[in-house]
């Protein structure tokens, strides 16, 4: 994919001297003075509405003794190497510097006045977290704790449309407390900032309909902020349970698999027949047919929480039958994404522990596998699916971890093109990621063409559960141009009475298999 040489967004930051700097902040300013389509021309200070910051004592209090707590899964941000590039930016405001910039972006308490608008074609930009400049302290109330994720904005102000309208959104899933969720969620919005730069840099910044933004939240009262700790002291504890139970073998949380028949975009998963545990955790079946058998491809895992391995089994009218090891290595195994080139199977399975992508070669199927080729050398990735198009393509769509403190595979999808199974020819997607939001964007199982339709199911990670839900995905346009898709179906666990997630679908002419996950 030839791209076309676009000229250097100019990019603007709007901020005081004495204005603190957030981690992801930072983050953002460093990842700024590297990308070759932006450039760093100078700093202003917003003589705009100053952000609201929160008050209260007993919620700085609580938020303070939960920091903490949660002191040892925070890894904080090194901000030297942005603090030194705001004090080598020049100082931009005078009447002469109209049109200097391209964009302005906000990383201070104040935005652009109305006048100052001048200083950038494209205005200013400034990013809220469920209505707030922070994700922390909106995190604690009793509305977002009630929210299946927590929504992030970009919000434009222009000379000509001073009012704040919304350049790009995505929601994230929660983490446990307030402090993990405001850290996590505010890194997550980078990616969603570059995302948004780059398209504005290549002309590519669709409009989108006119929508009412999220309003400033109302900072927690008294008996909301003691319901807040106390609830988060309940999660606490059983988060503990749970780990203390799988370390001794006894595992409470579990995955199952089931099966039925019937169209893809018309499931009824209750209706669908619960397959034998034969391990303790069951997940990311796949279904595959070969001489005429349907085999089942799932990770097994122990109650332990140890490494998974592969198993298969075959699927007939009378159920599962007796799984084989397919695939174990020394680090953790899942999602056996198996194909077939020609007369060559293969499998990709994930294995994100050894940092890099794999794909194995049938050698005796379904039990003899040999390694094939690797990608990725050193990232994590999580997922990863290959669609070989009509016009002779193949795609690879995977949920990389572009991370800094949060490894997450939930929140965004890339796309690359490749020359098939030994994976050579990688070339990035010039709108990665191309889905973003822990909503949508991971992916759930193999490519579903039906009637001339493609499909994509997804997972639903939504009220800090990871798996919560599955949606199907109608991708409407996969070229080296863009990619697009429409949500068209989805099922969460009130269309599965007793189950705690559904999280992954494969579909084989008319039958398929998901699992889903209990306690």
């Amino acid at each position: 994919m030839d791209r076309v040489p676009h000229r250097p967004l100019r990019v603007l930051i709007v901020r005081a001297a004495r204005d603190p700097i957030a981690d992801w902040q930072a983050m953002l300013l460093d990842r700024l003075a590297v990308d070759p389509l932006v450039t760093l021309v100078g700093v202003v200070a917003g003589q705009g509405a100053r952000t609201a910051r929160p008050g209260g004592v007993l919620l700085g209090g609580i938020l303070s003794i939960e920091r903490r707590l949660v002191a040892g899964q925070l890894r904080r941000y090194d901000t030297s190497g942005a603090r030194a590039i705001f004090s080598a930016l020049s100082q931009c405001g005078a009447p002469q510097d109209s049109d200097s910039a391209d964009l302005a972006i906000v990383l201070g308490a104040r935005d652009l006045s109305d006048v100052q608008l001048h200083l950038a074609r494209h205005g200013s930009w400034s990013v809220r977290f469920a209505g707030a400049a922070s994700a922390v302290w909106p995190a604690a109330s009793a509305k977002q704790r009630a929210s299946p994720r927590m929504p992030v904005e970009i919000l434009s102000r222009t000379i000509h449309a001073p009012r704040h309208v919304l350049v790009r959104s995505a929601s994230y899933n929660l983490k446990p407390g307030a402090v993990l969720t405001g850290a996590f969620v505010e890194e997550k919005s980078v990616l969603l900032i570059m995302r948004a730069l780059h398209d504005l840099a290549i002309g590519q910044l669709d409009a989108l309909p006119s929508a009412d933004l999220i309003p400033p939240p109302v900072q927690p009262n008294v008996a909301e902020t003691l319901g807040y700790a106390v609830s988060f002291a309940k999660a606490a504890a059983v988060k503990l349970r749970h780990r203390m139970r799988a370390r001794r073998g006894k595992g409470q949380l579990f995955w199952r698999l089931a099966a039925g028949a019937g169209c893809a975009t018309d499931l009824d998963l209750a209706a669908s027949e619960v397959l034998p545990a034969h391990s303790h955790t069951m997940a990311d079946p796949f279904l595959f047919e070969h001489d005429g058998t349907t085999w089942v491809f799932y990770e097994a895992m122990n109650a332990d929480d140890g490494a998974g391995w592969i198993e298969a089994a075959q699927l007939t009218a009378q159920g599962l039958g007796k799984p084989v090891t397919a695939l174990t290595c020394p680090y953790h195994l899942s999602f056996p994404f198996v194909f077939r080139d020609g007369d060559e199977i293969f499998m990709m399975p994930e294995t994100q522990q050894s940092r890099r992508l794999e794909v194995w070669r049938a050698t005796d199927f379904p039990t003899g596998w040999t390694l094939h080729a690797t990608a990725f050398e050193g990232m994590y990735l999580a997922d990863s699916i290959l669609w070989h198009a009509e016009d002779g393509q193949w795609w690879l769509l995977t949920n990389l971890s572009d991370h800094f403190a949060f490894q997450d595979h939930s929140s965004e999808l890339y796309l690359f093109s490749i020359d098939g199974p030994s994976l050579g020819g990688l070339t990035p997607h010039p709108r990665n990621p191309v889905a973003i939001g822990a909503g949508h964007a991971r992916n759930a199982g193999a490519l579903i063409p039906l009637n001339g339709r493609l499909f994509r199911p997804s997972q639903n990670n939504s009220h800090g559960v990871y798996g919560y839900g599955l949606n199907l995905m109608e991708i409407t346009r996969l070229d080296d141009k863009s990619f697009e898709e429409v949500l068209l179906r989805q099922w969460t666990p009130d269309d599965l009475p007793g189950s705690r997630g559904i999280h992954h679908l494969s579909v084989l002419n008319d039958r398929y298999v998901f699992d889903w996950s209990g306690s």
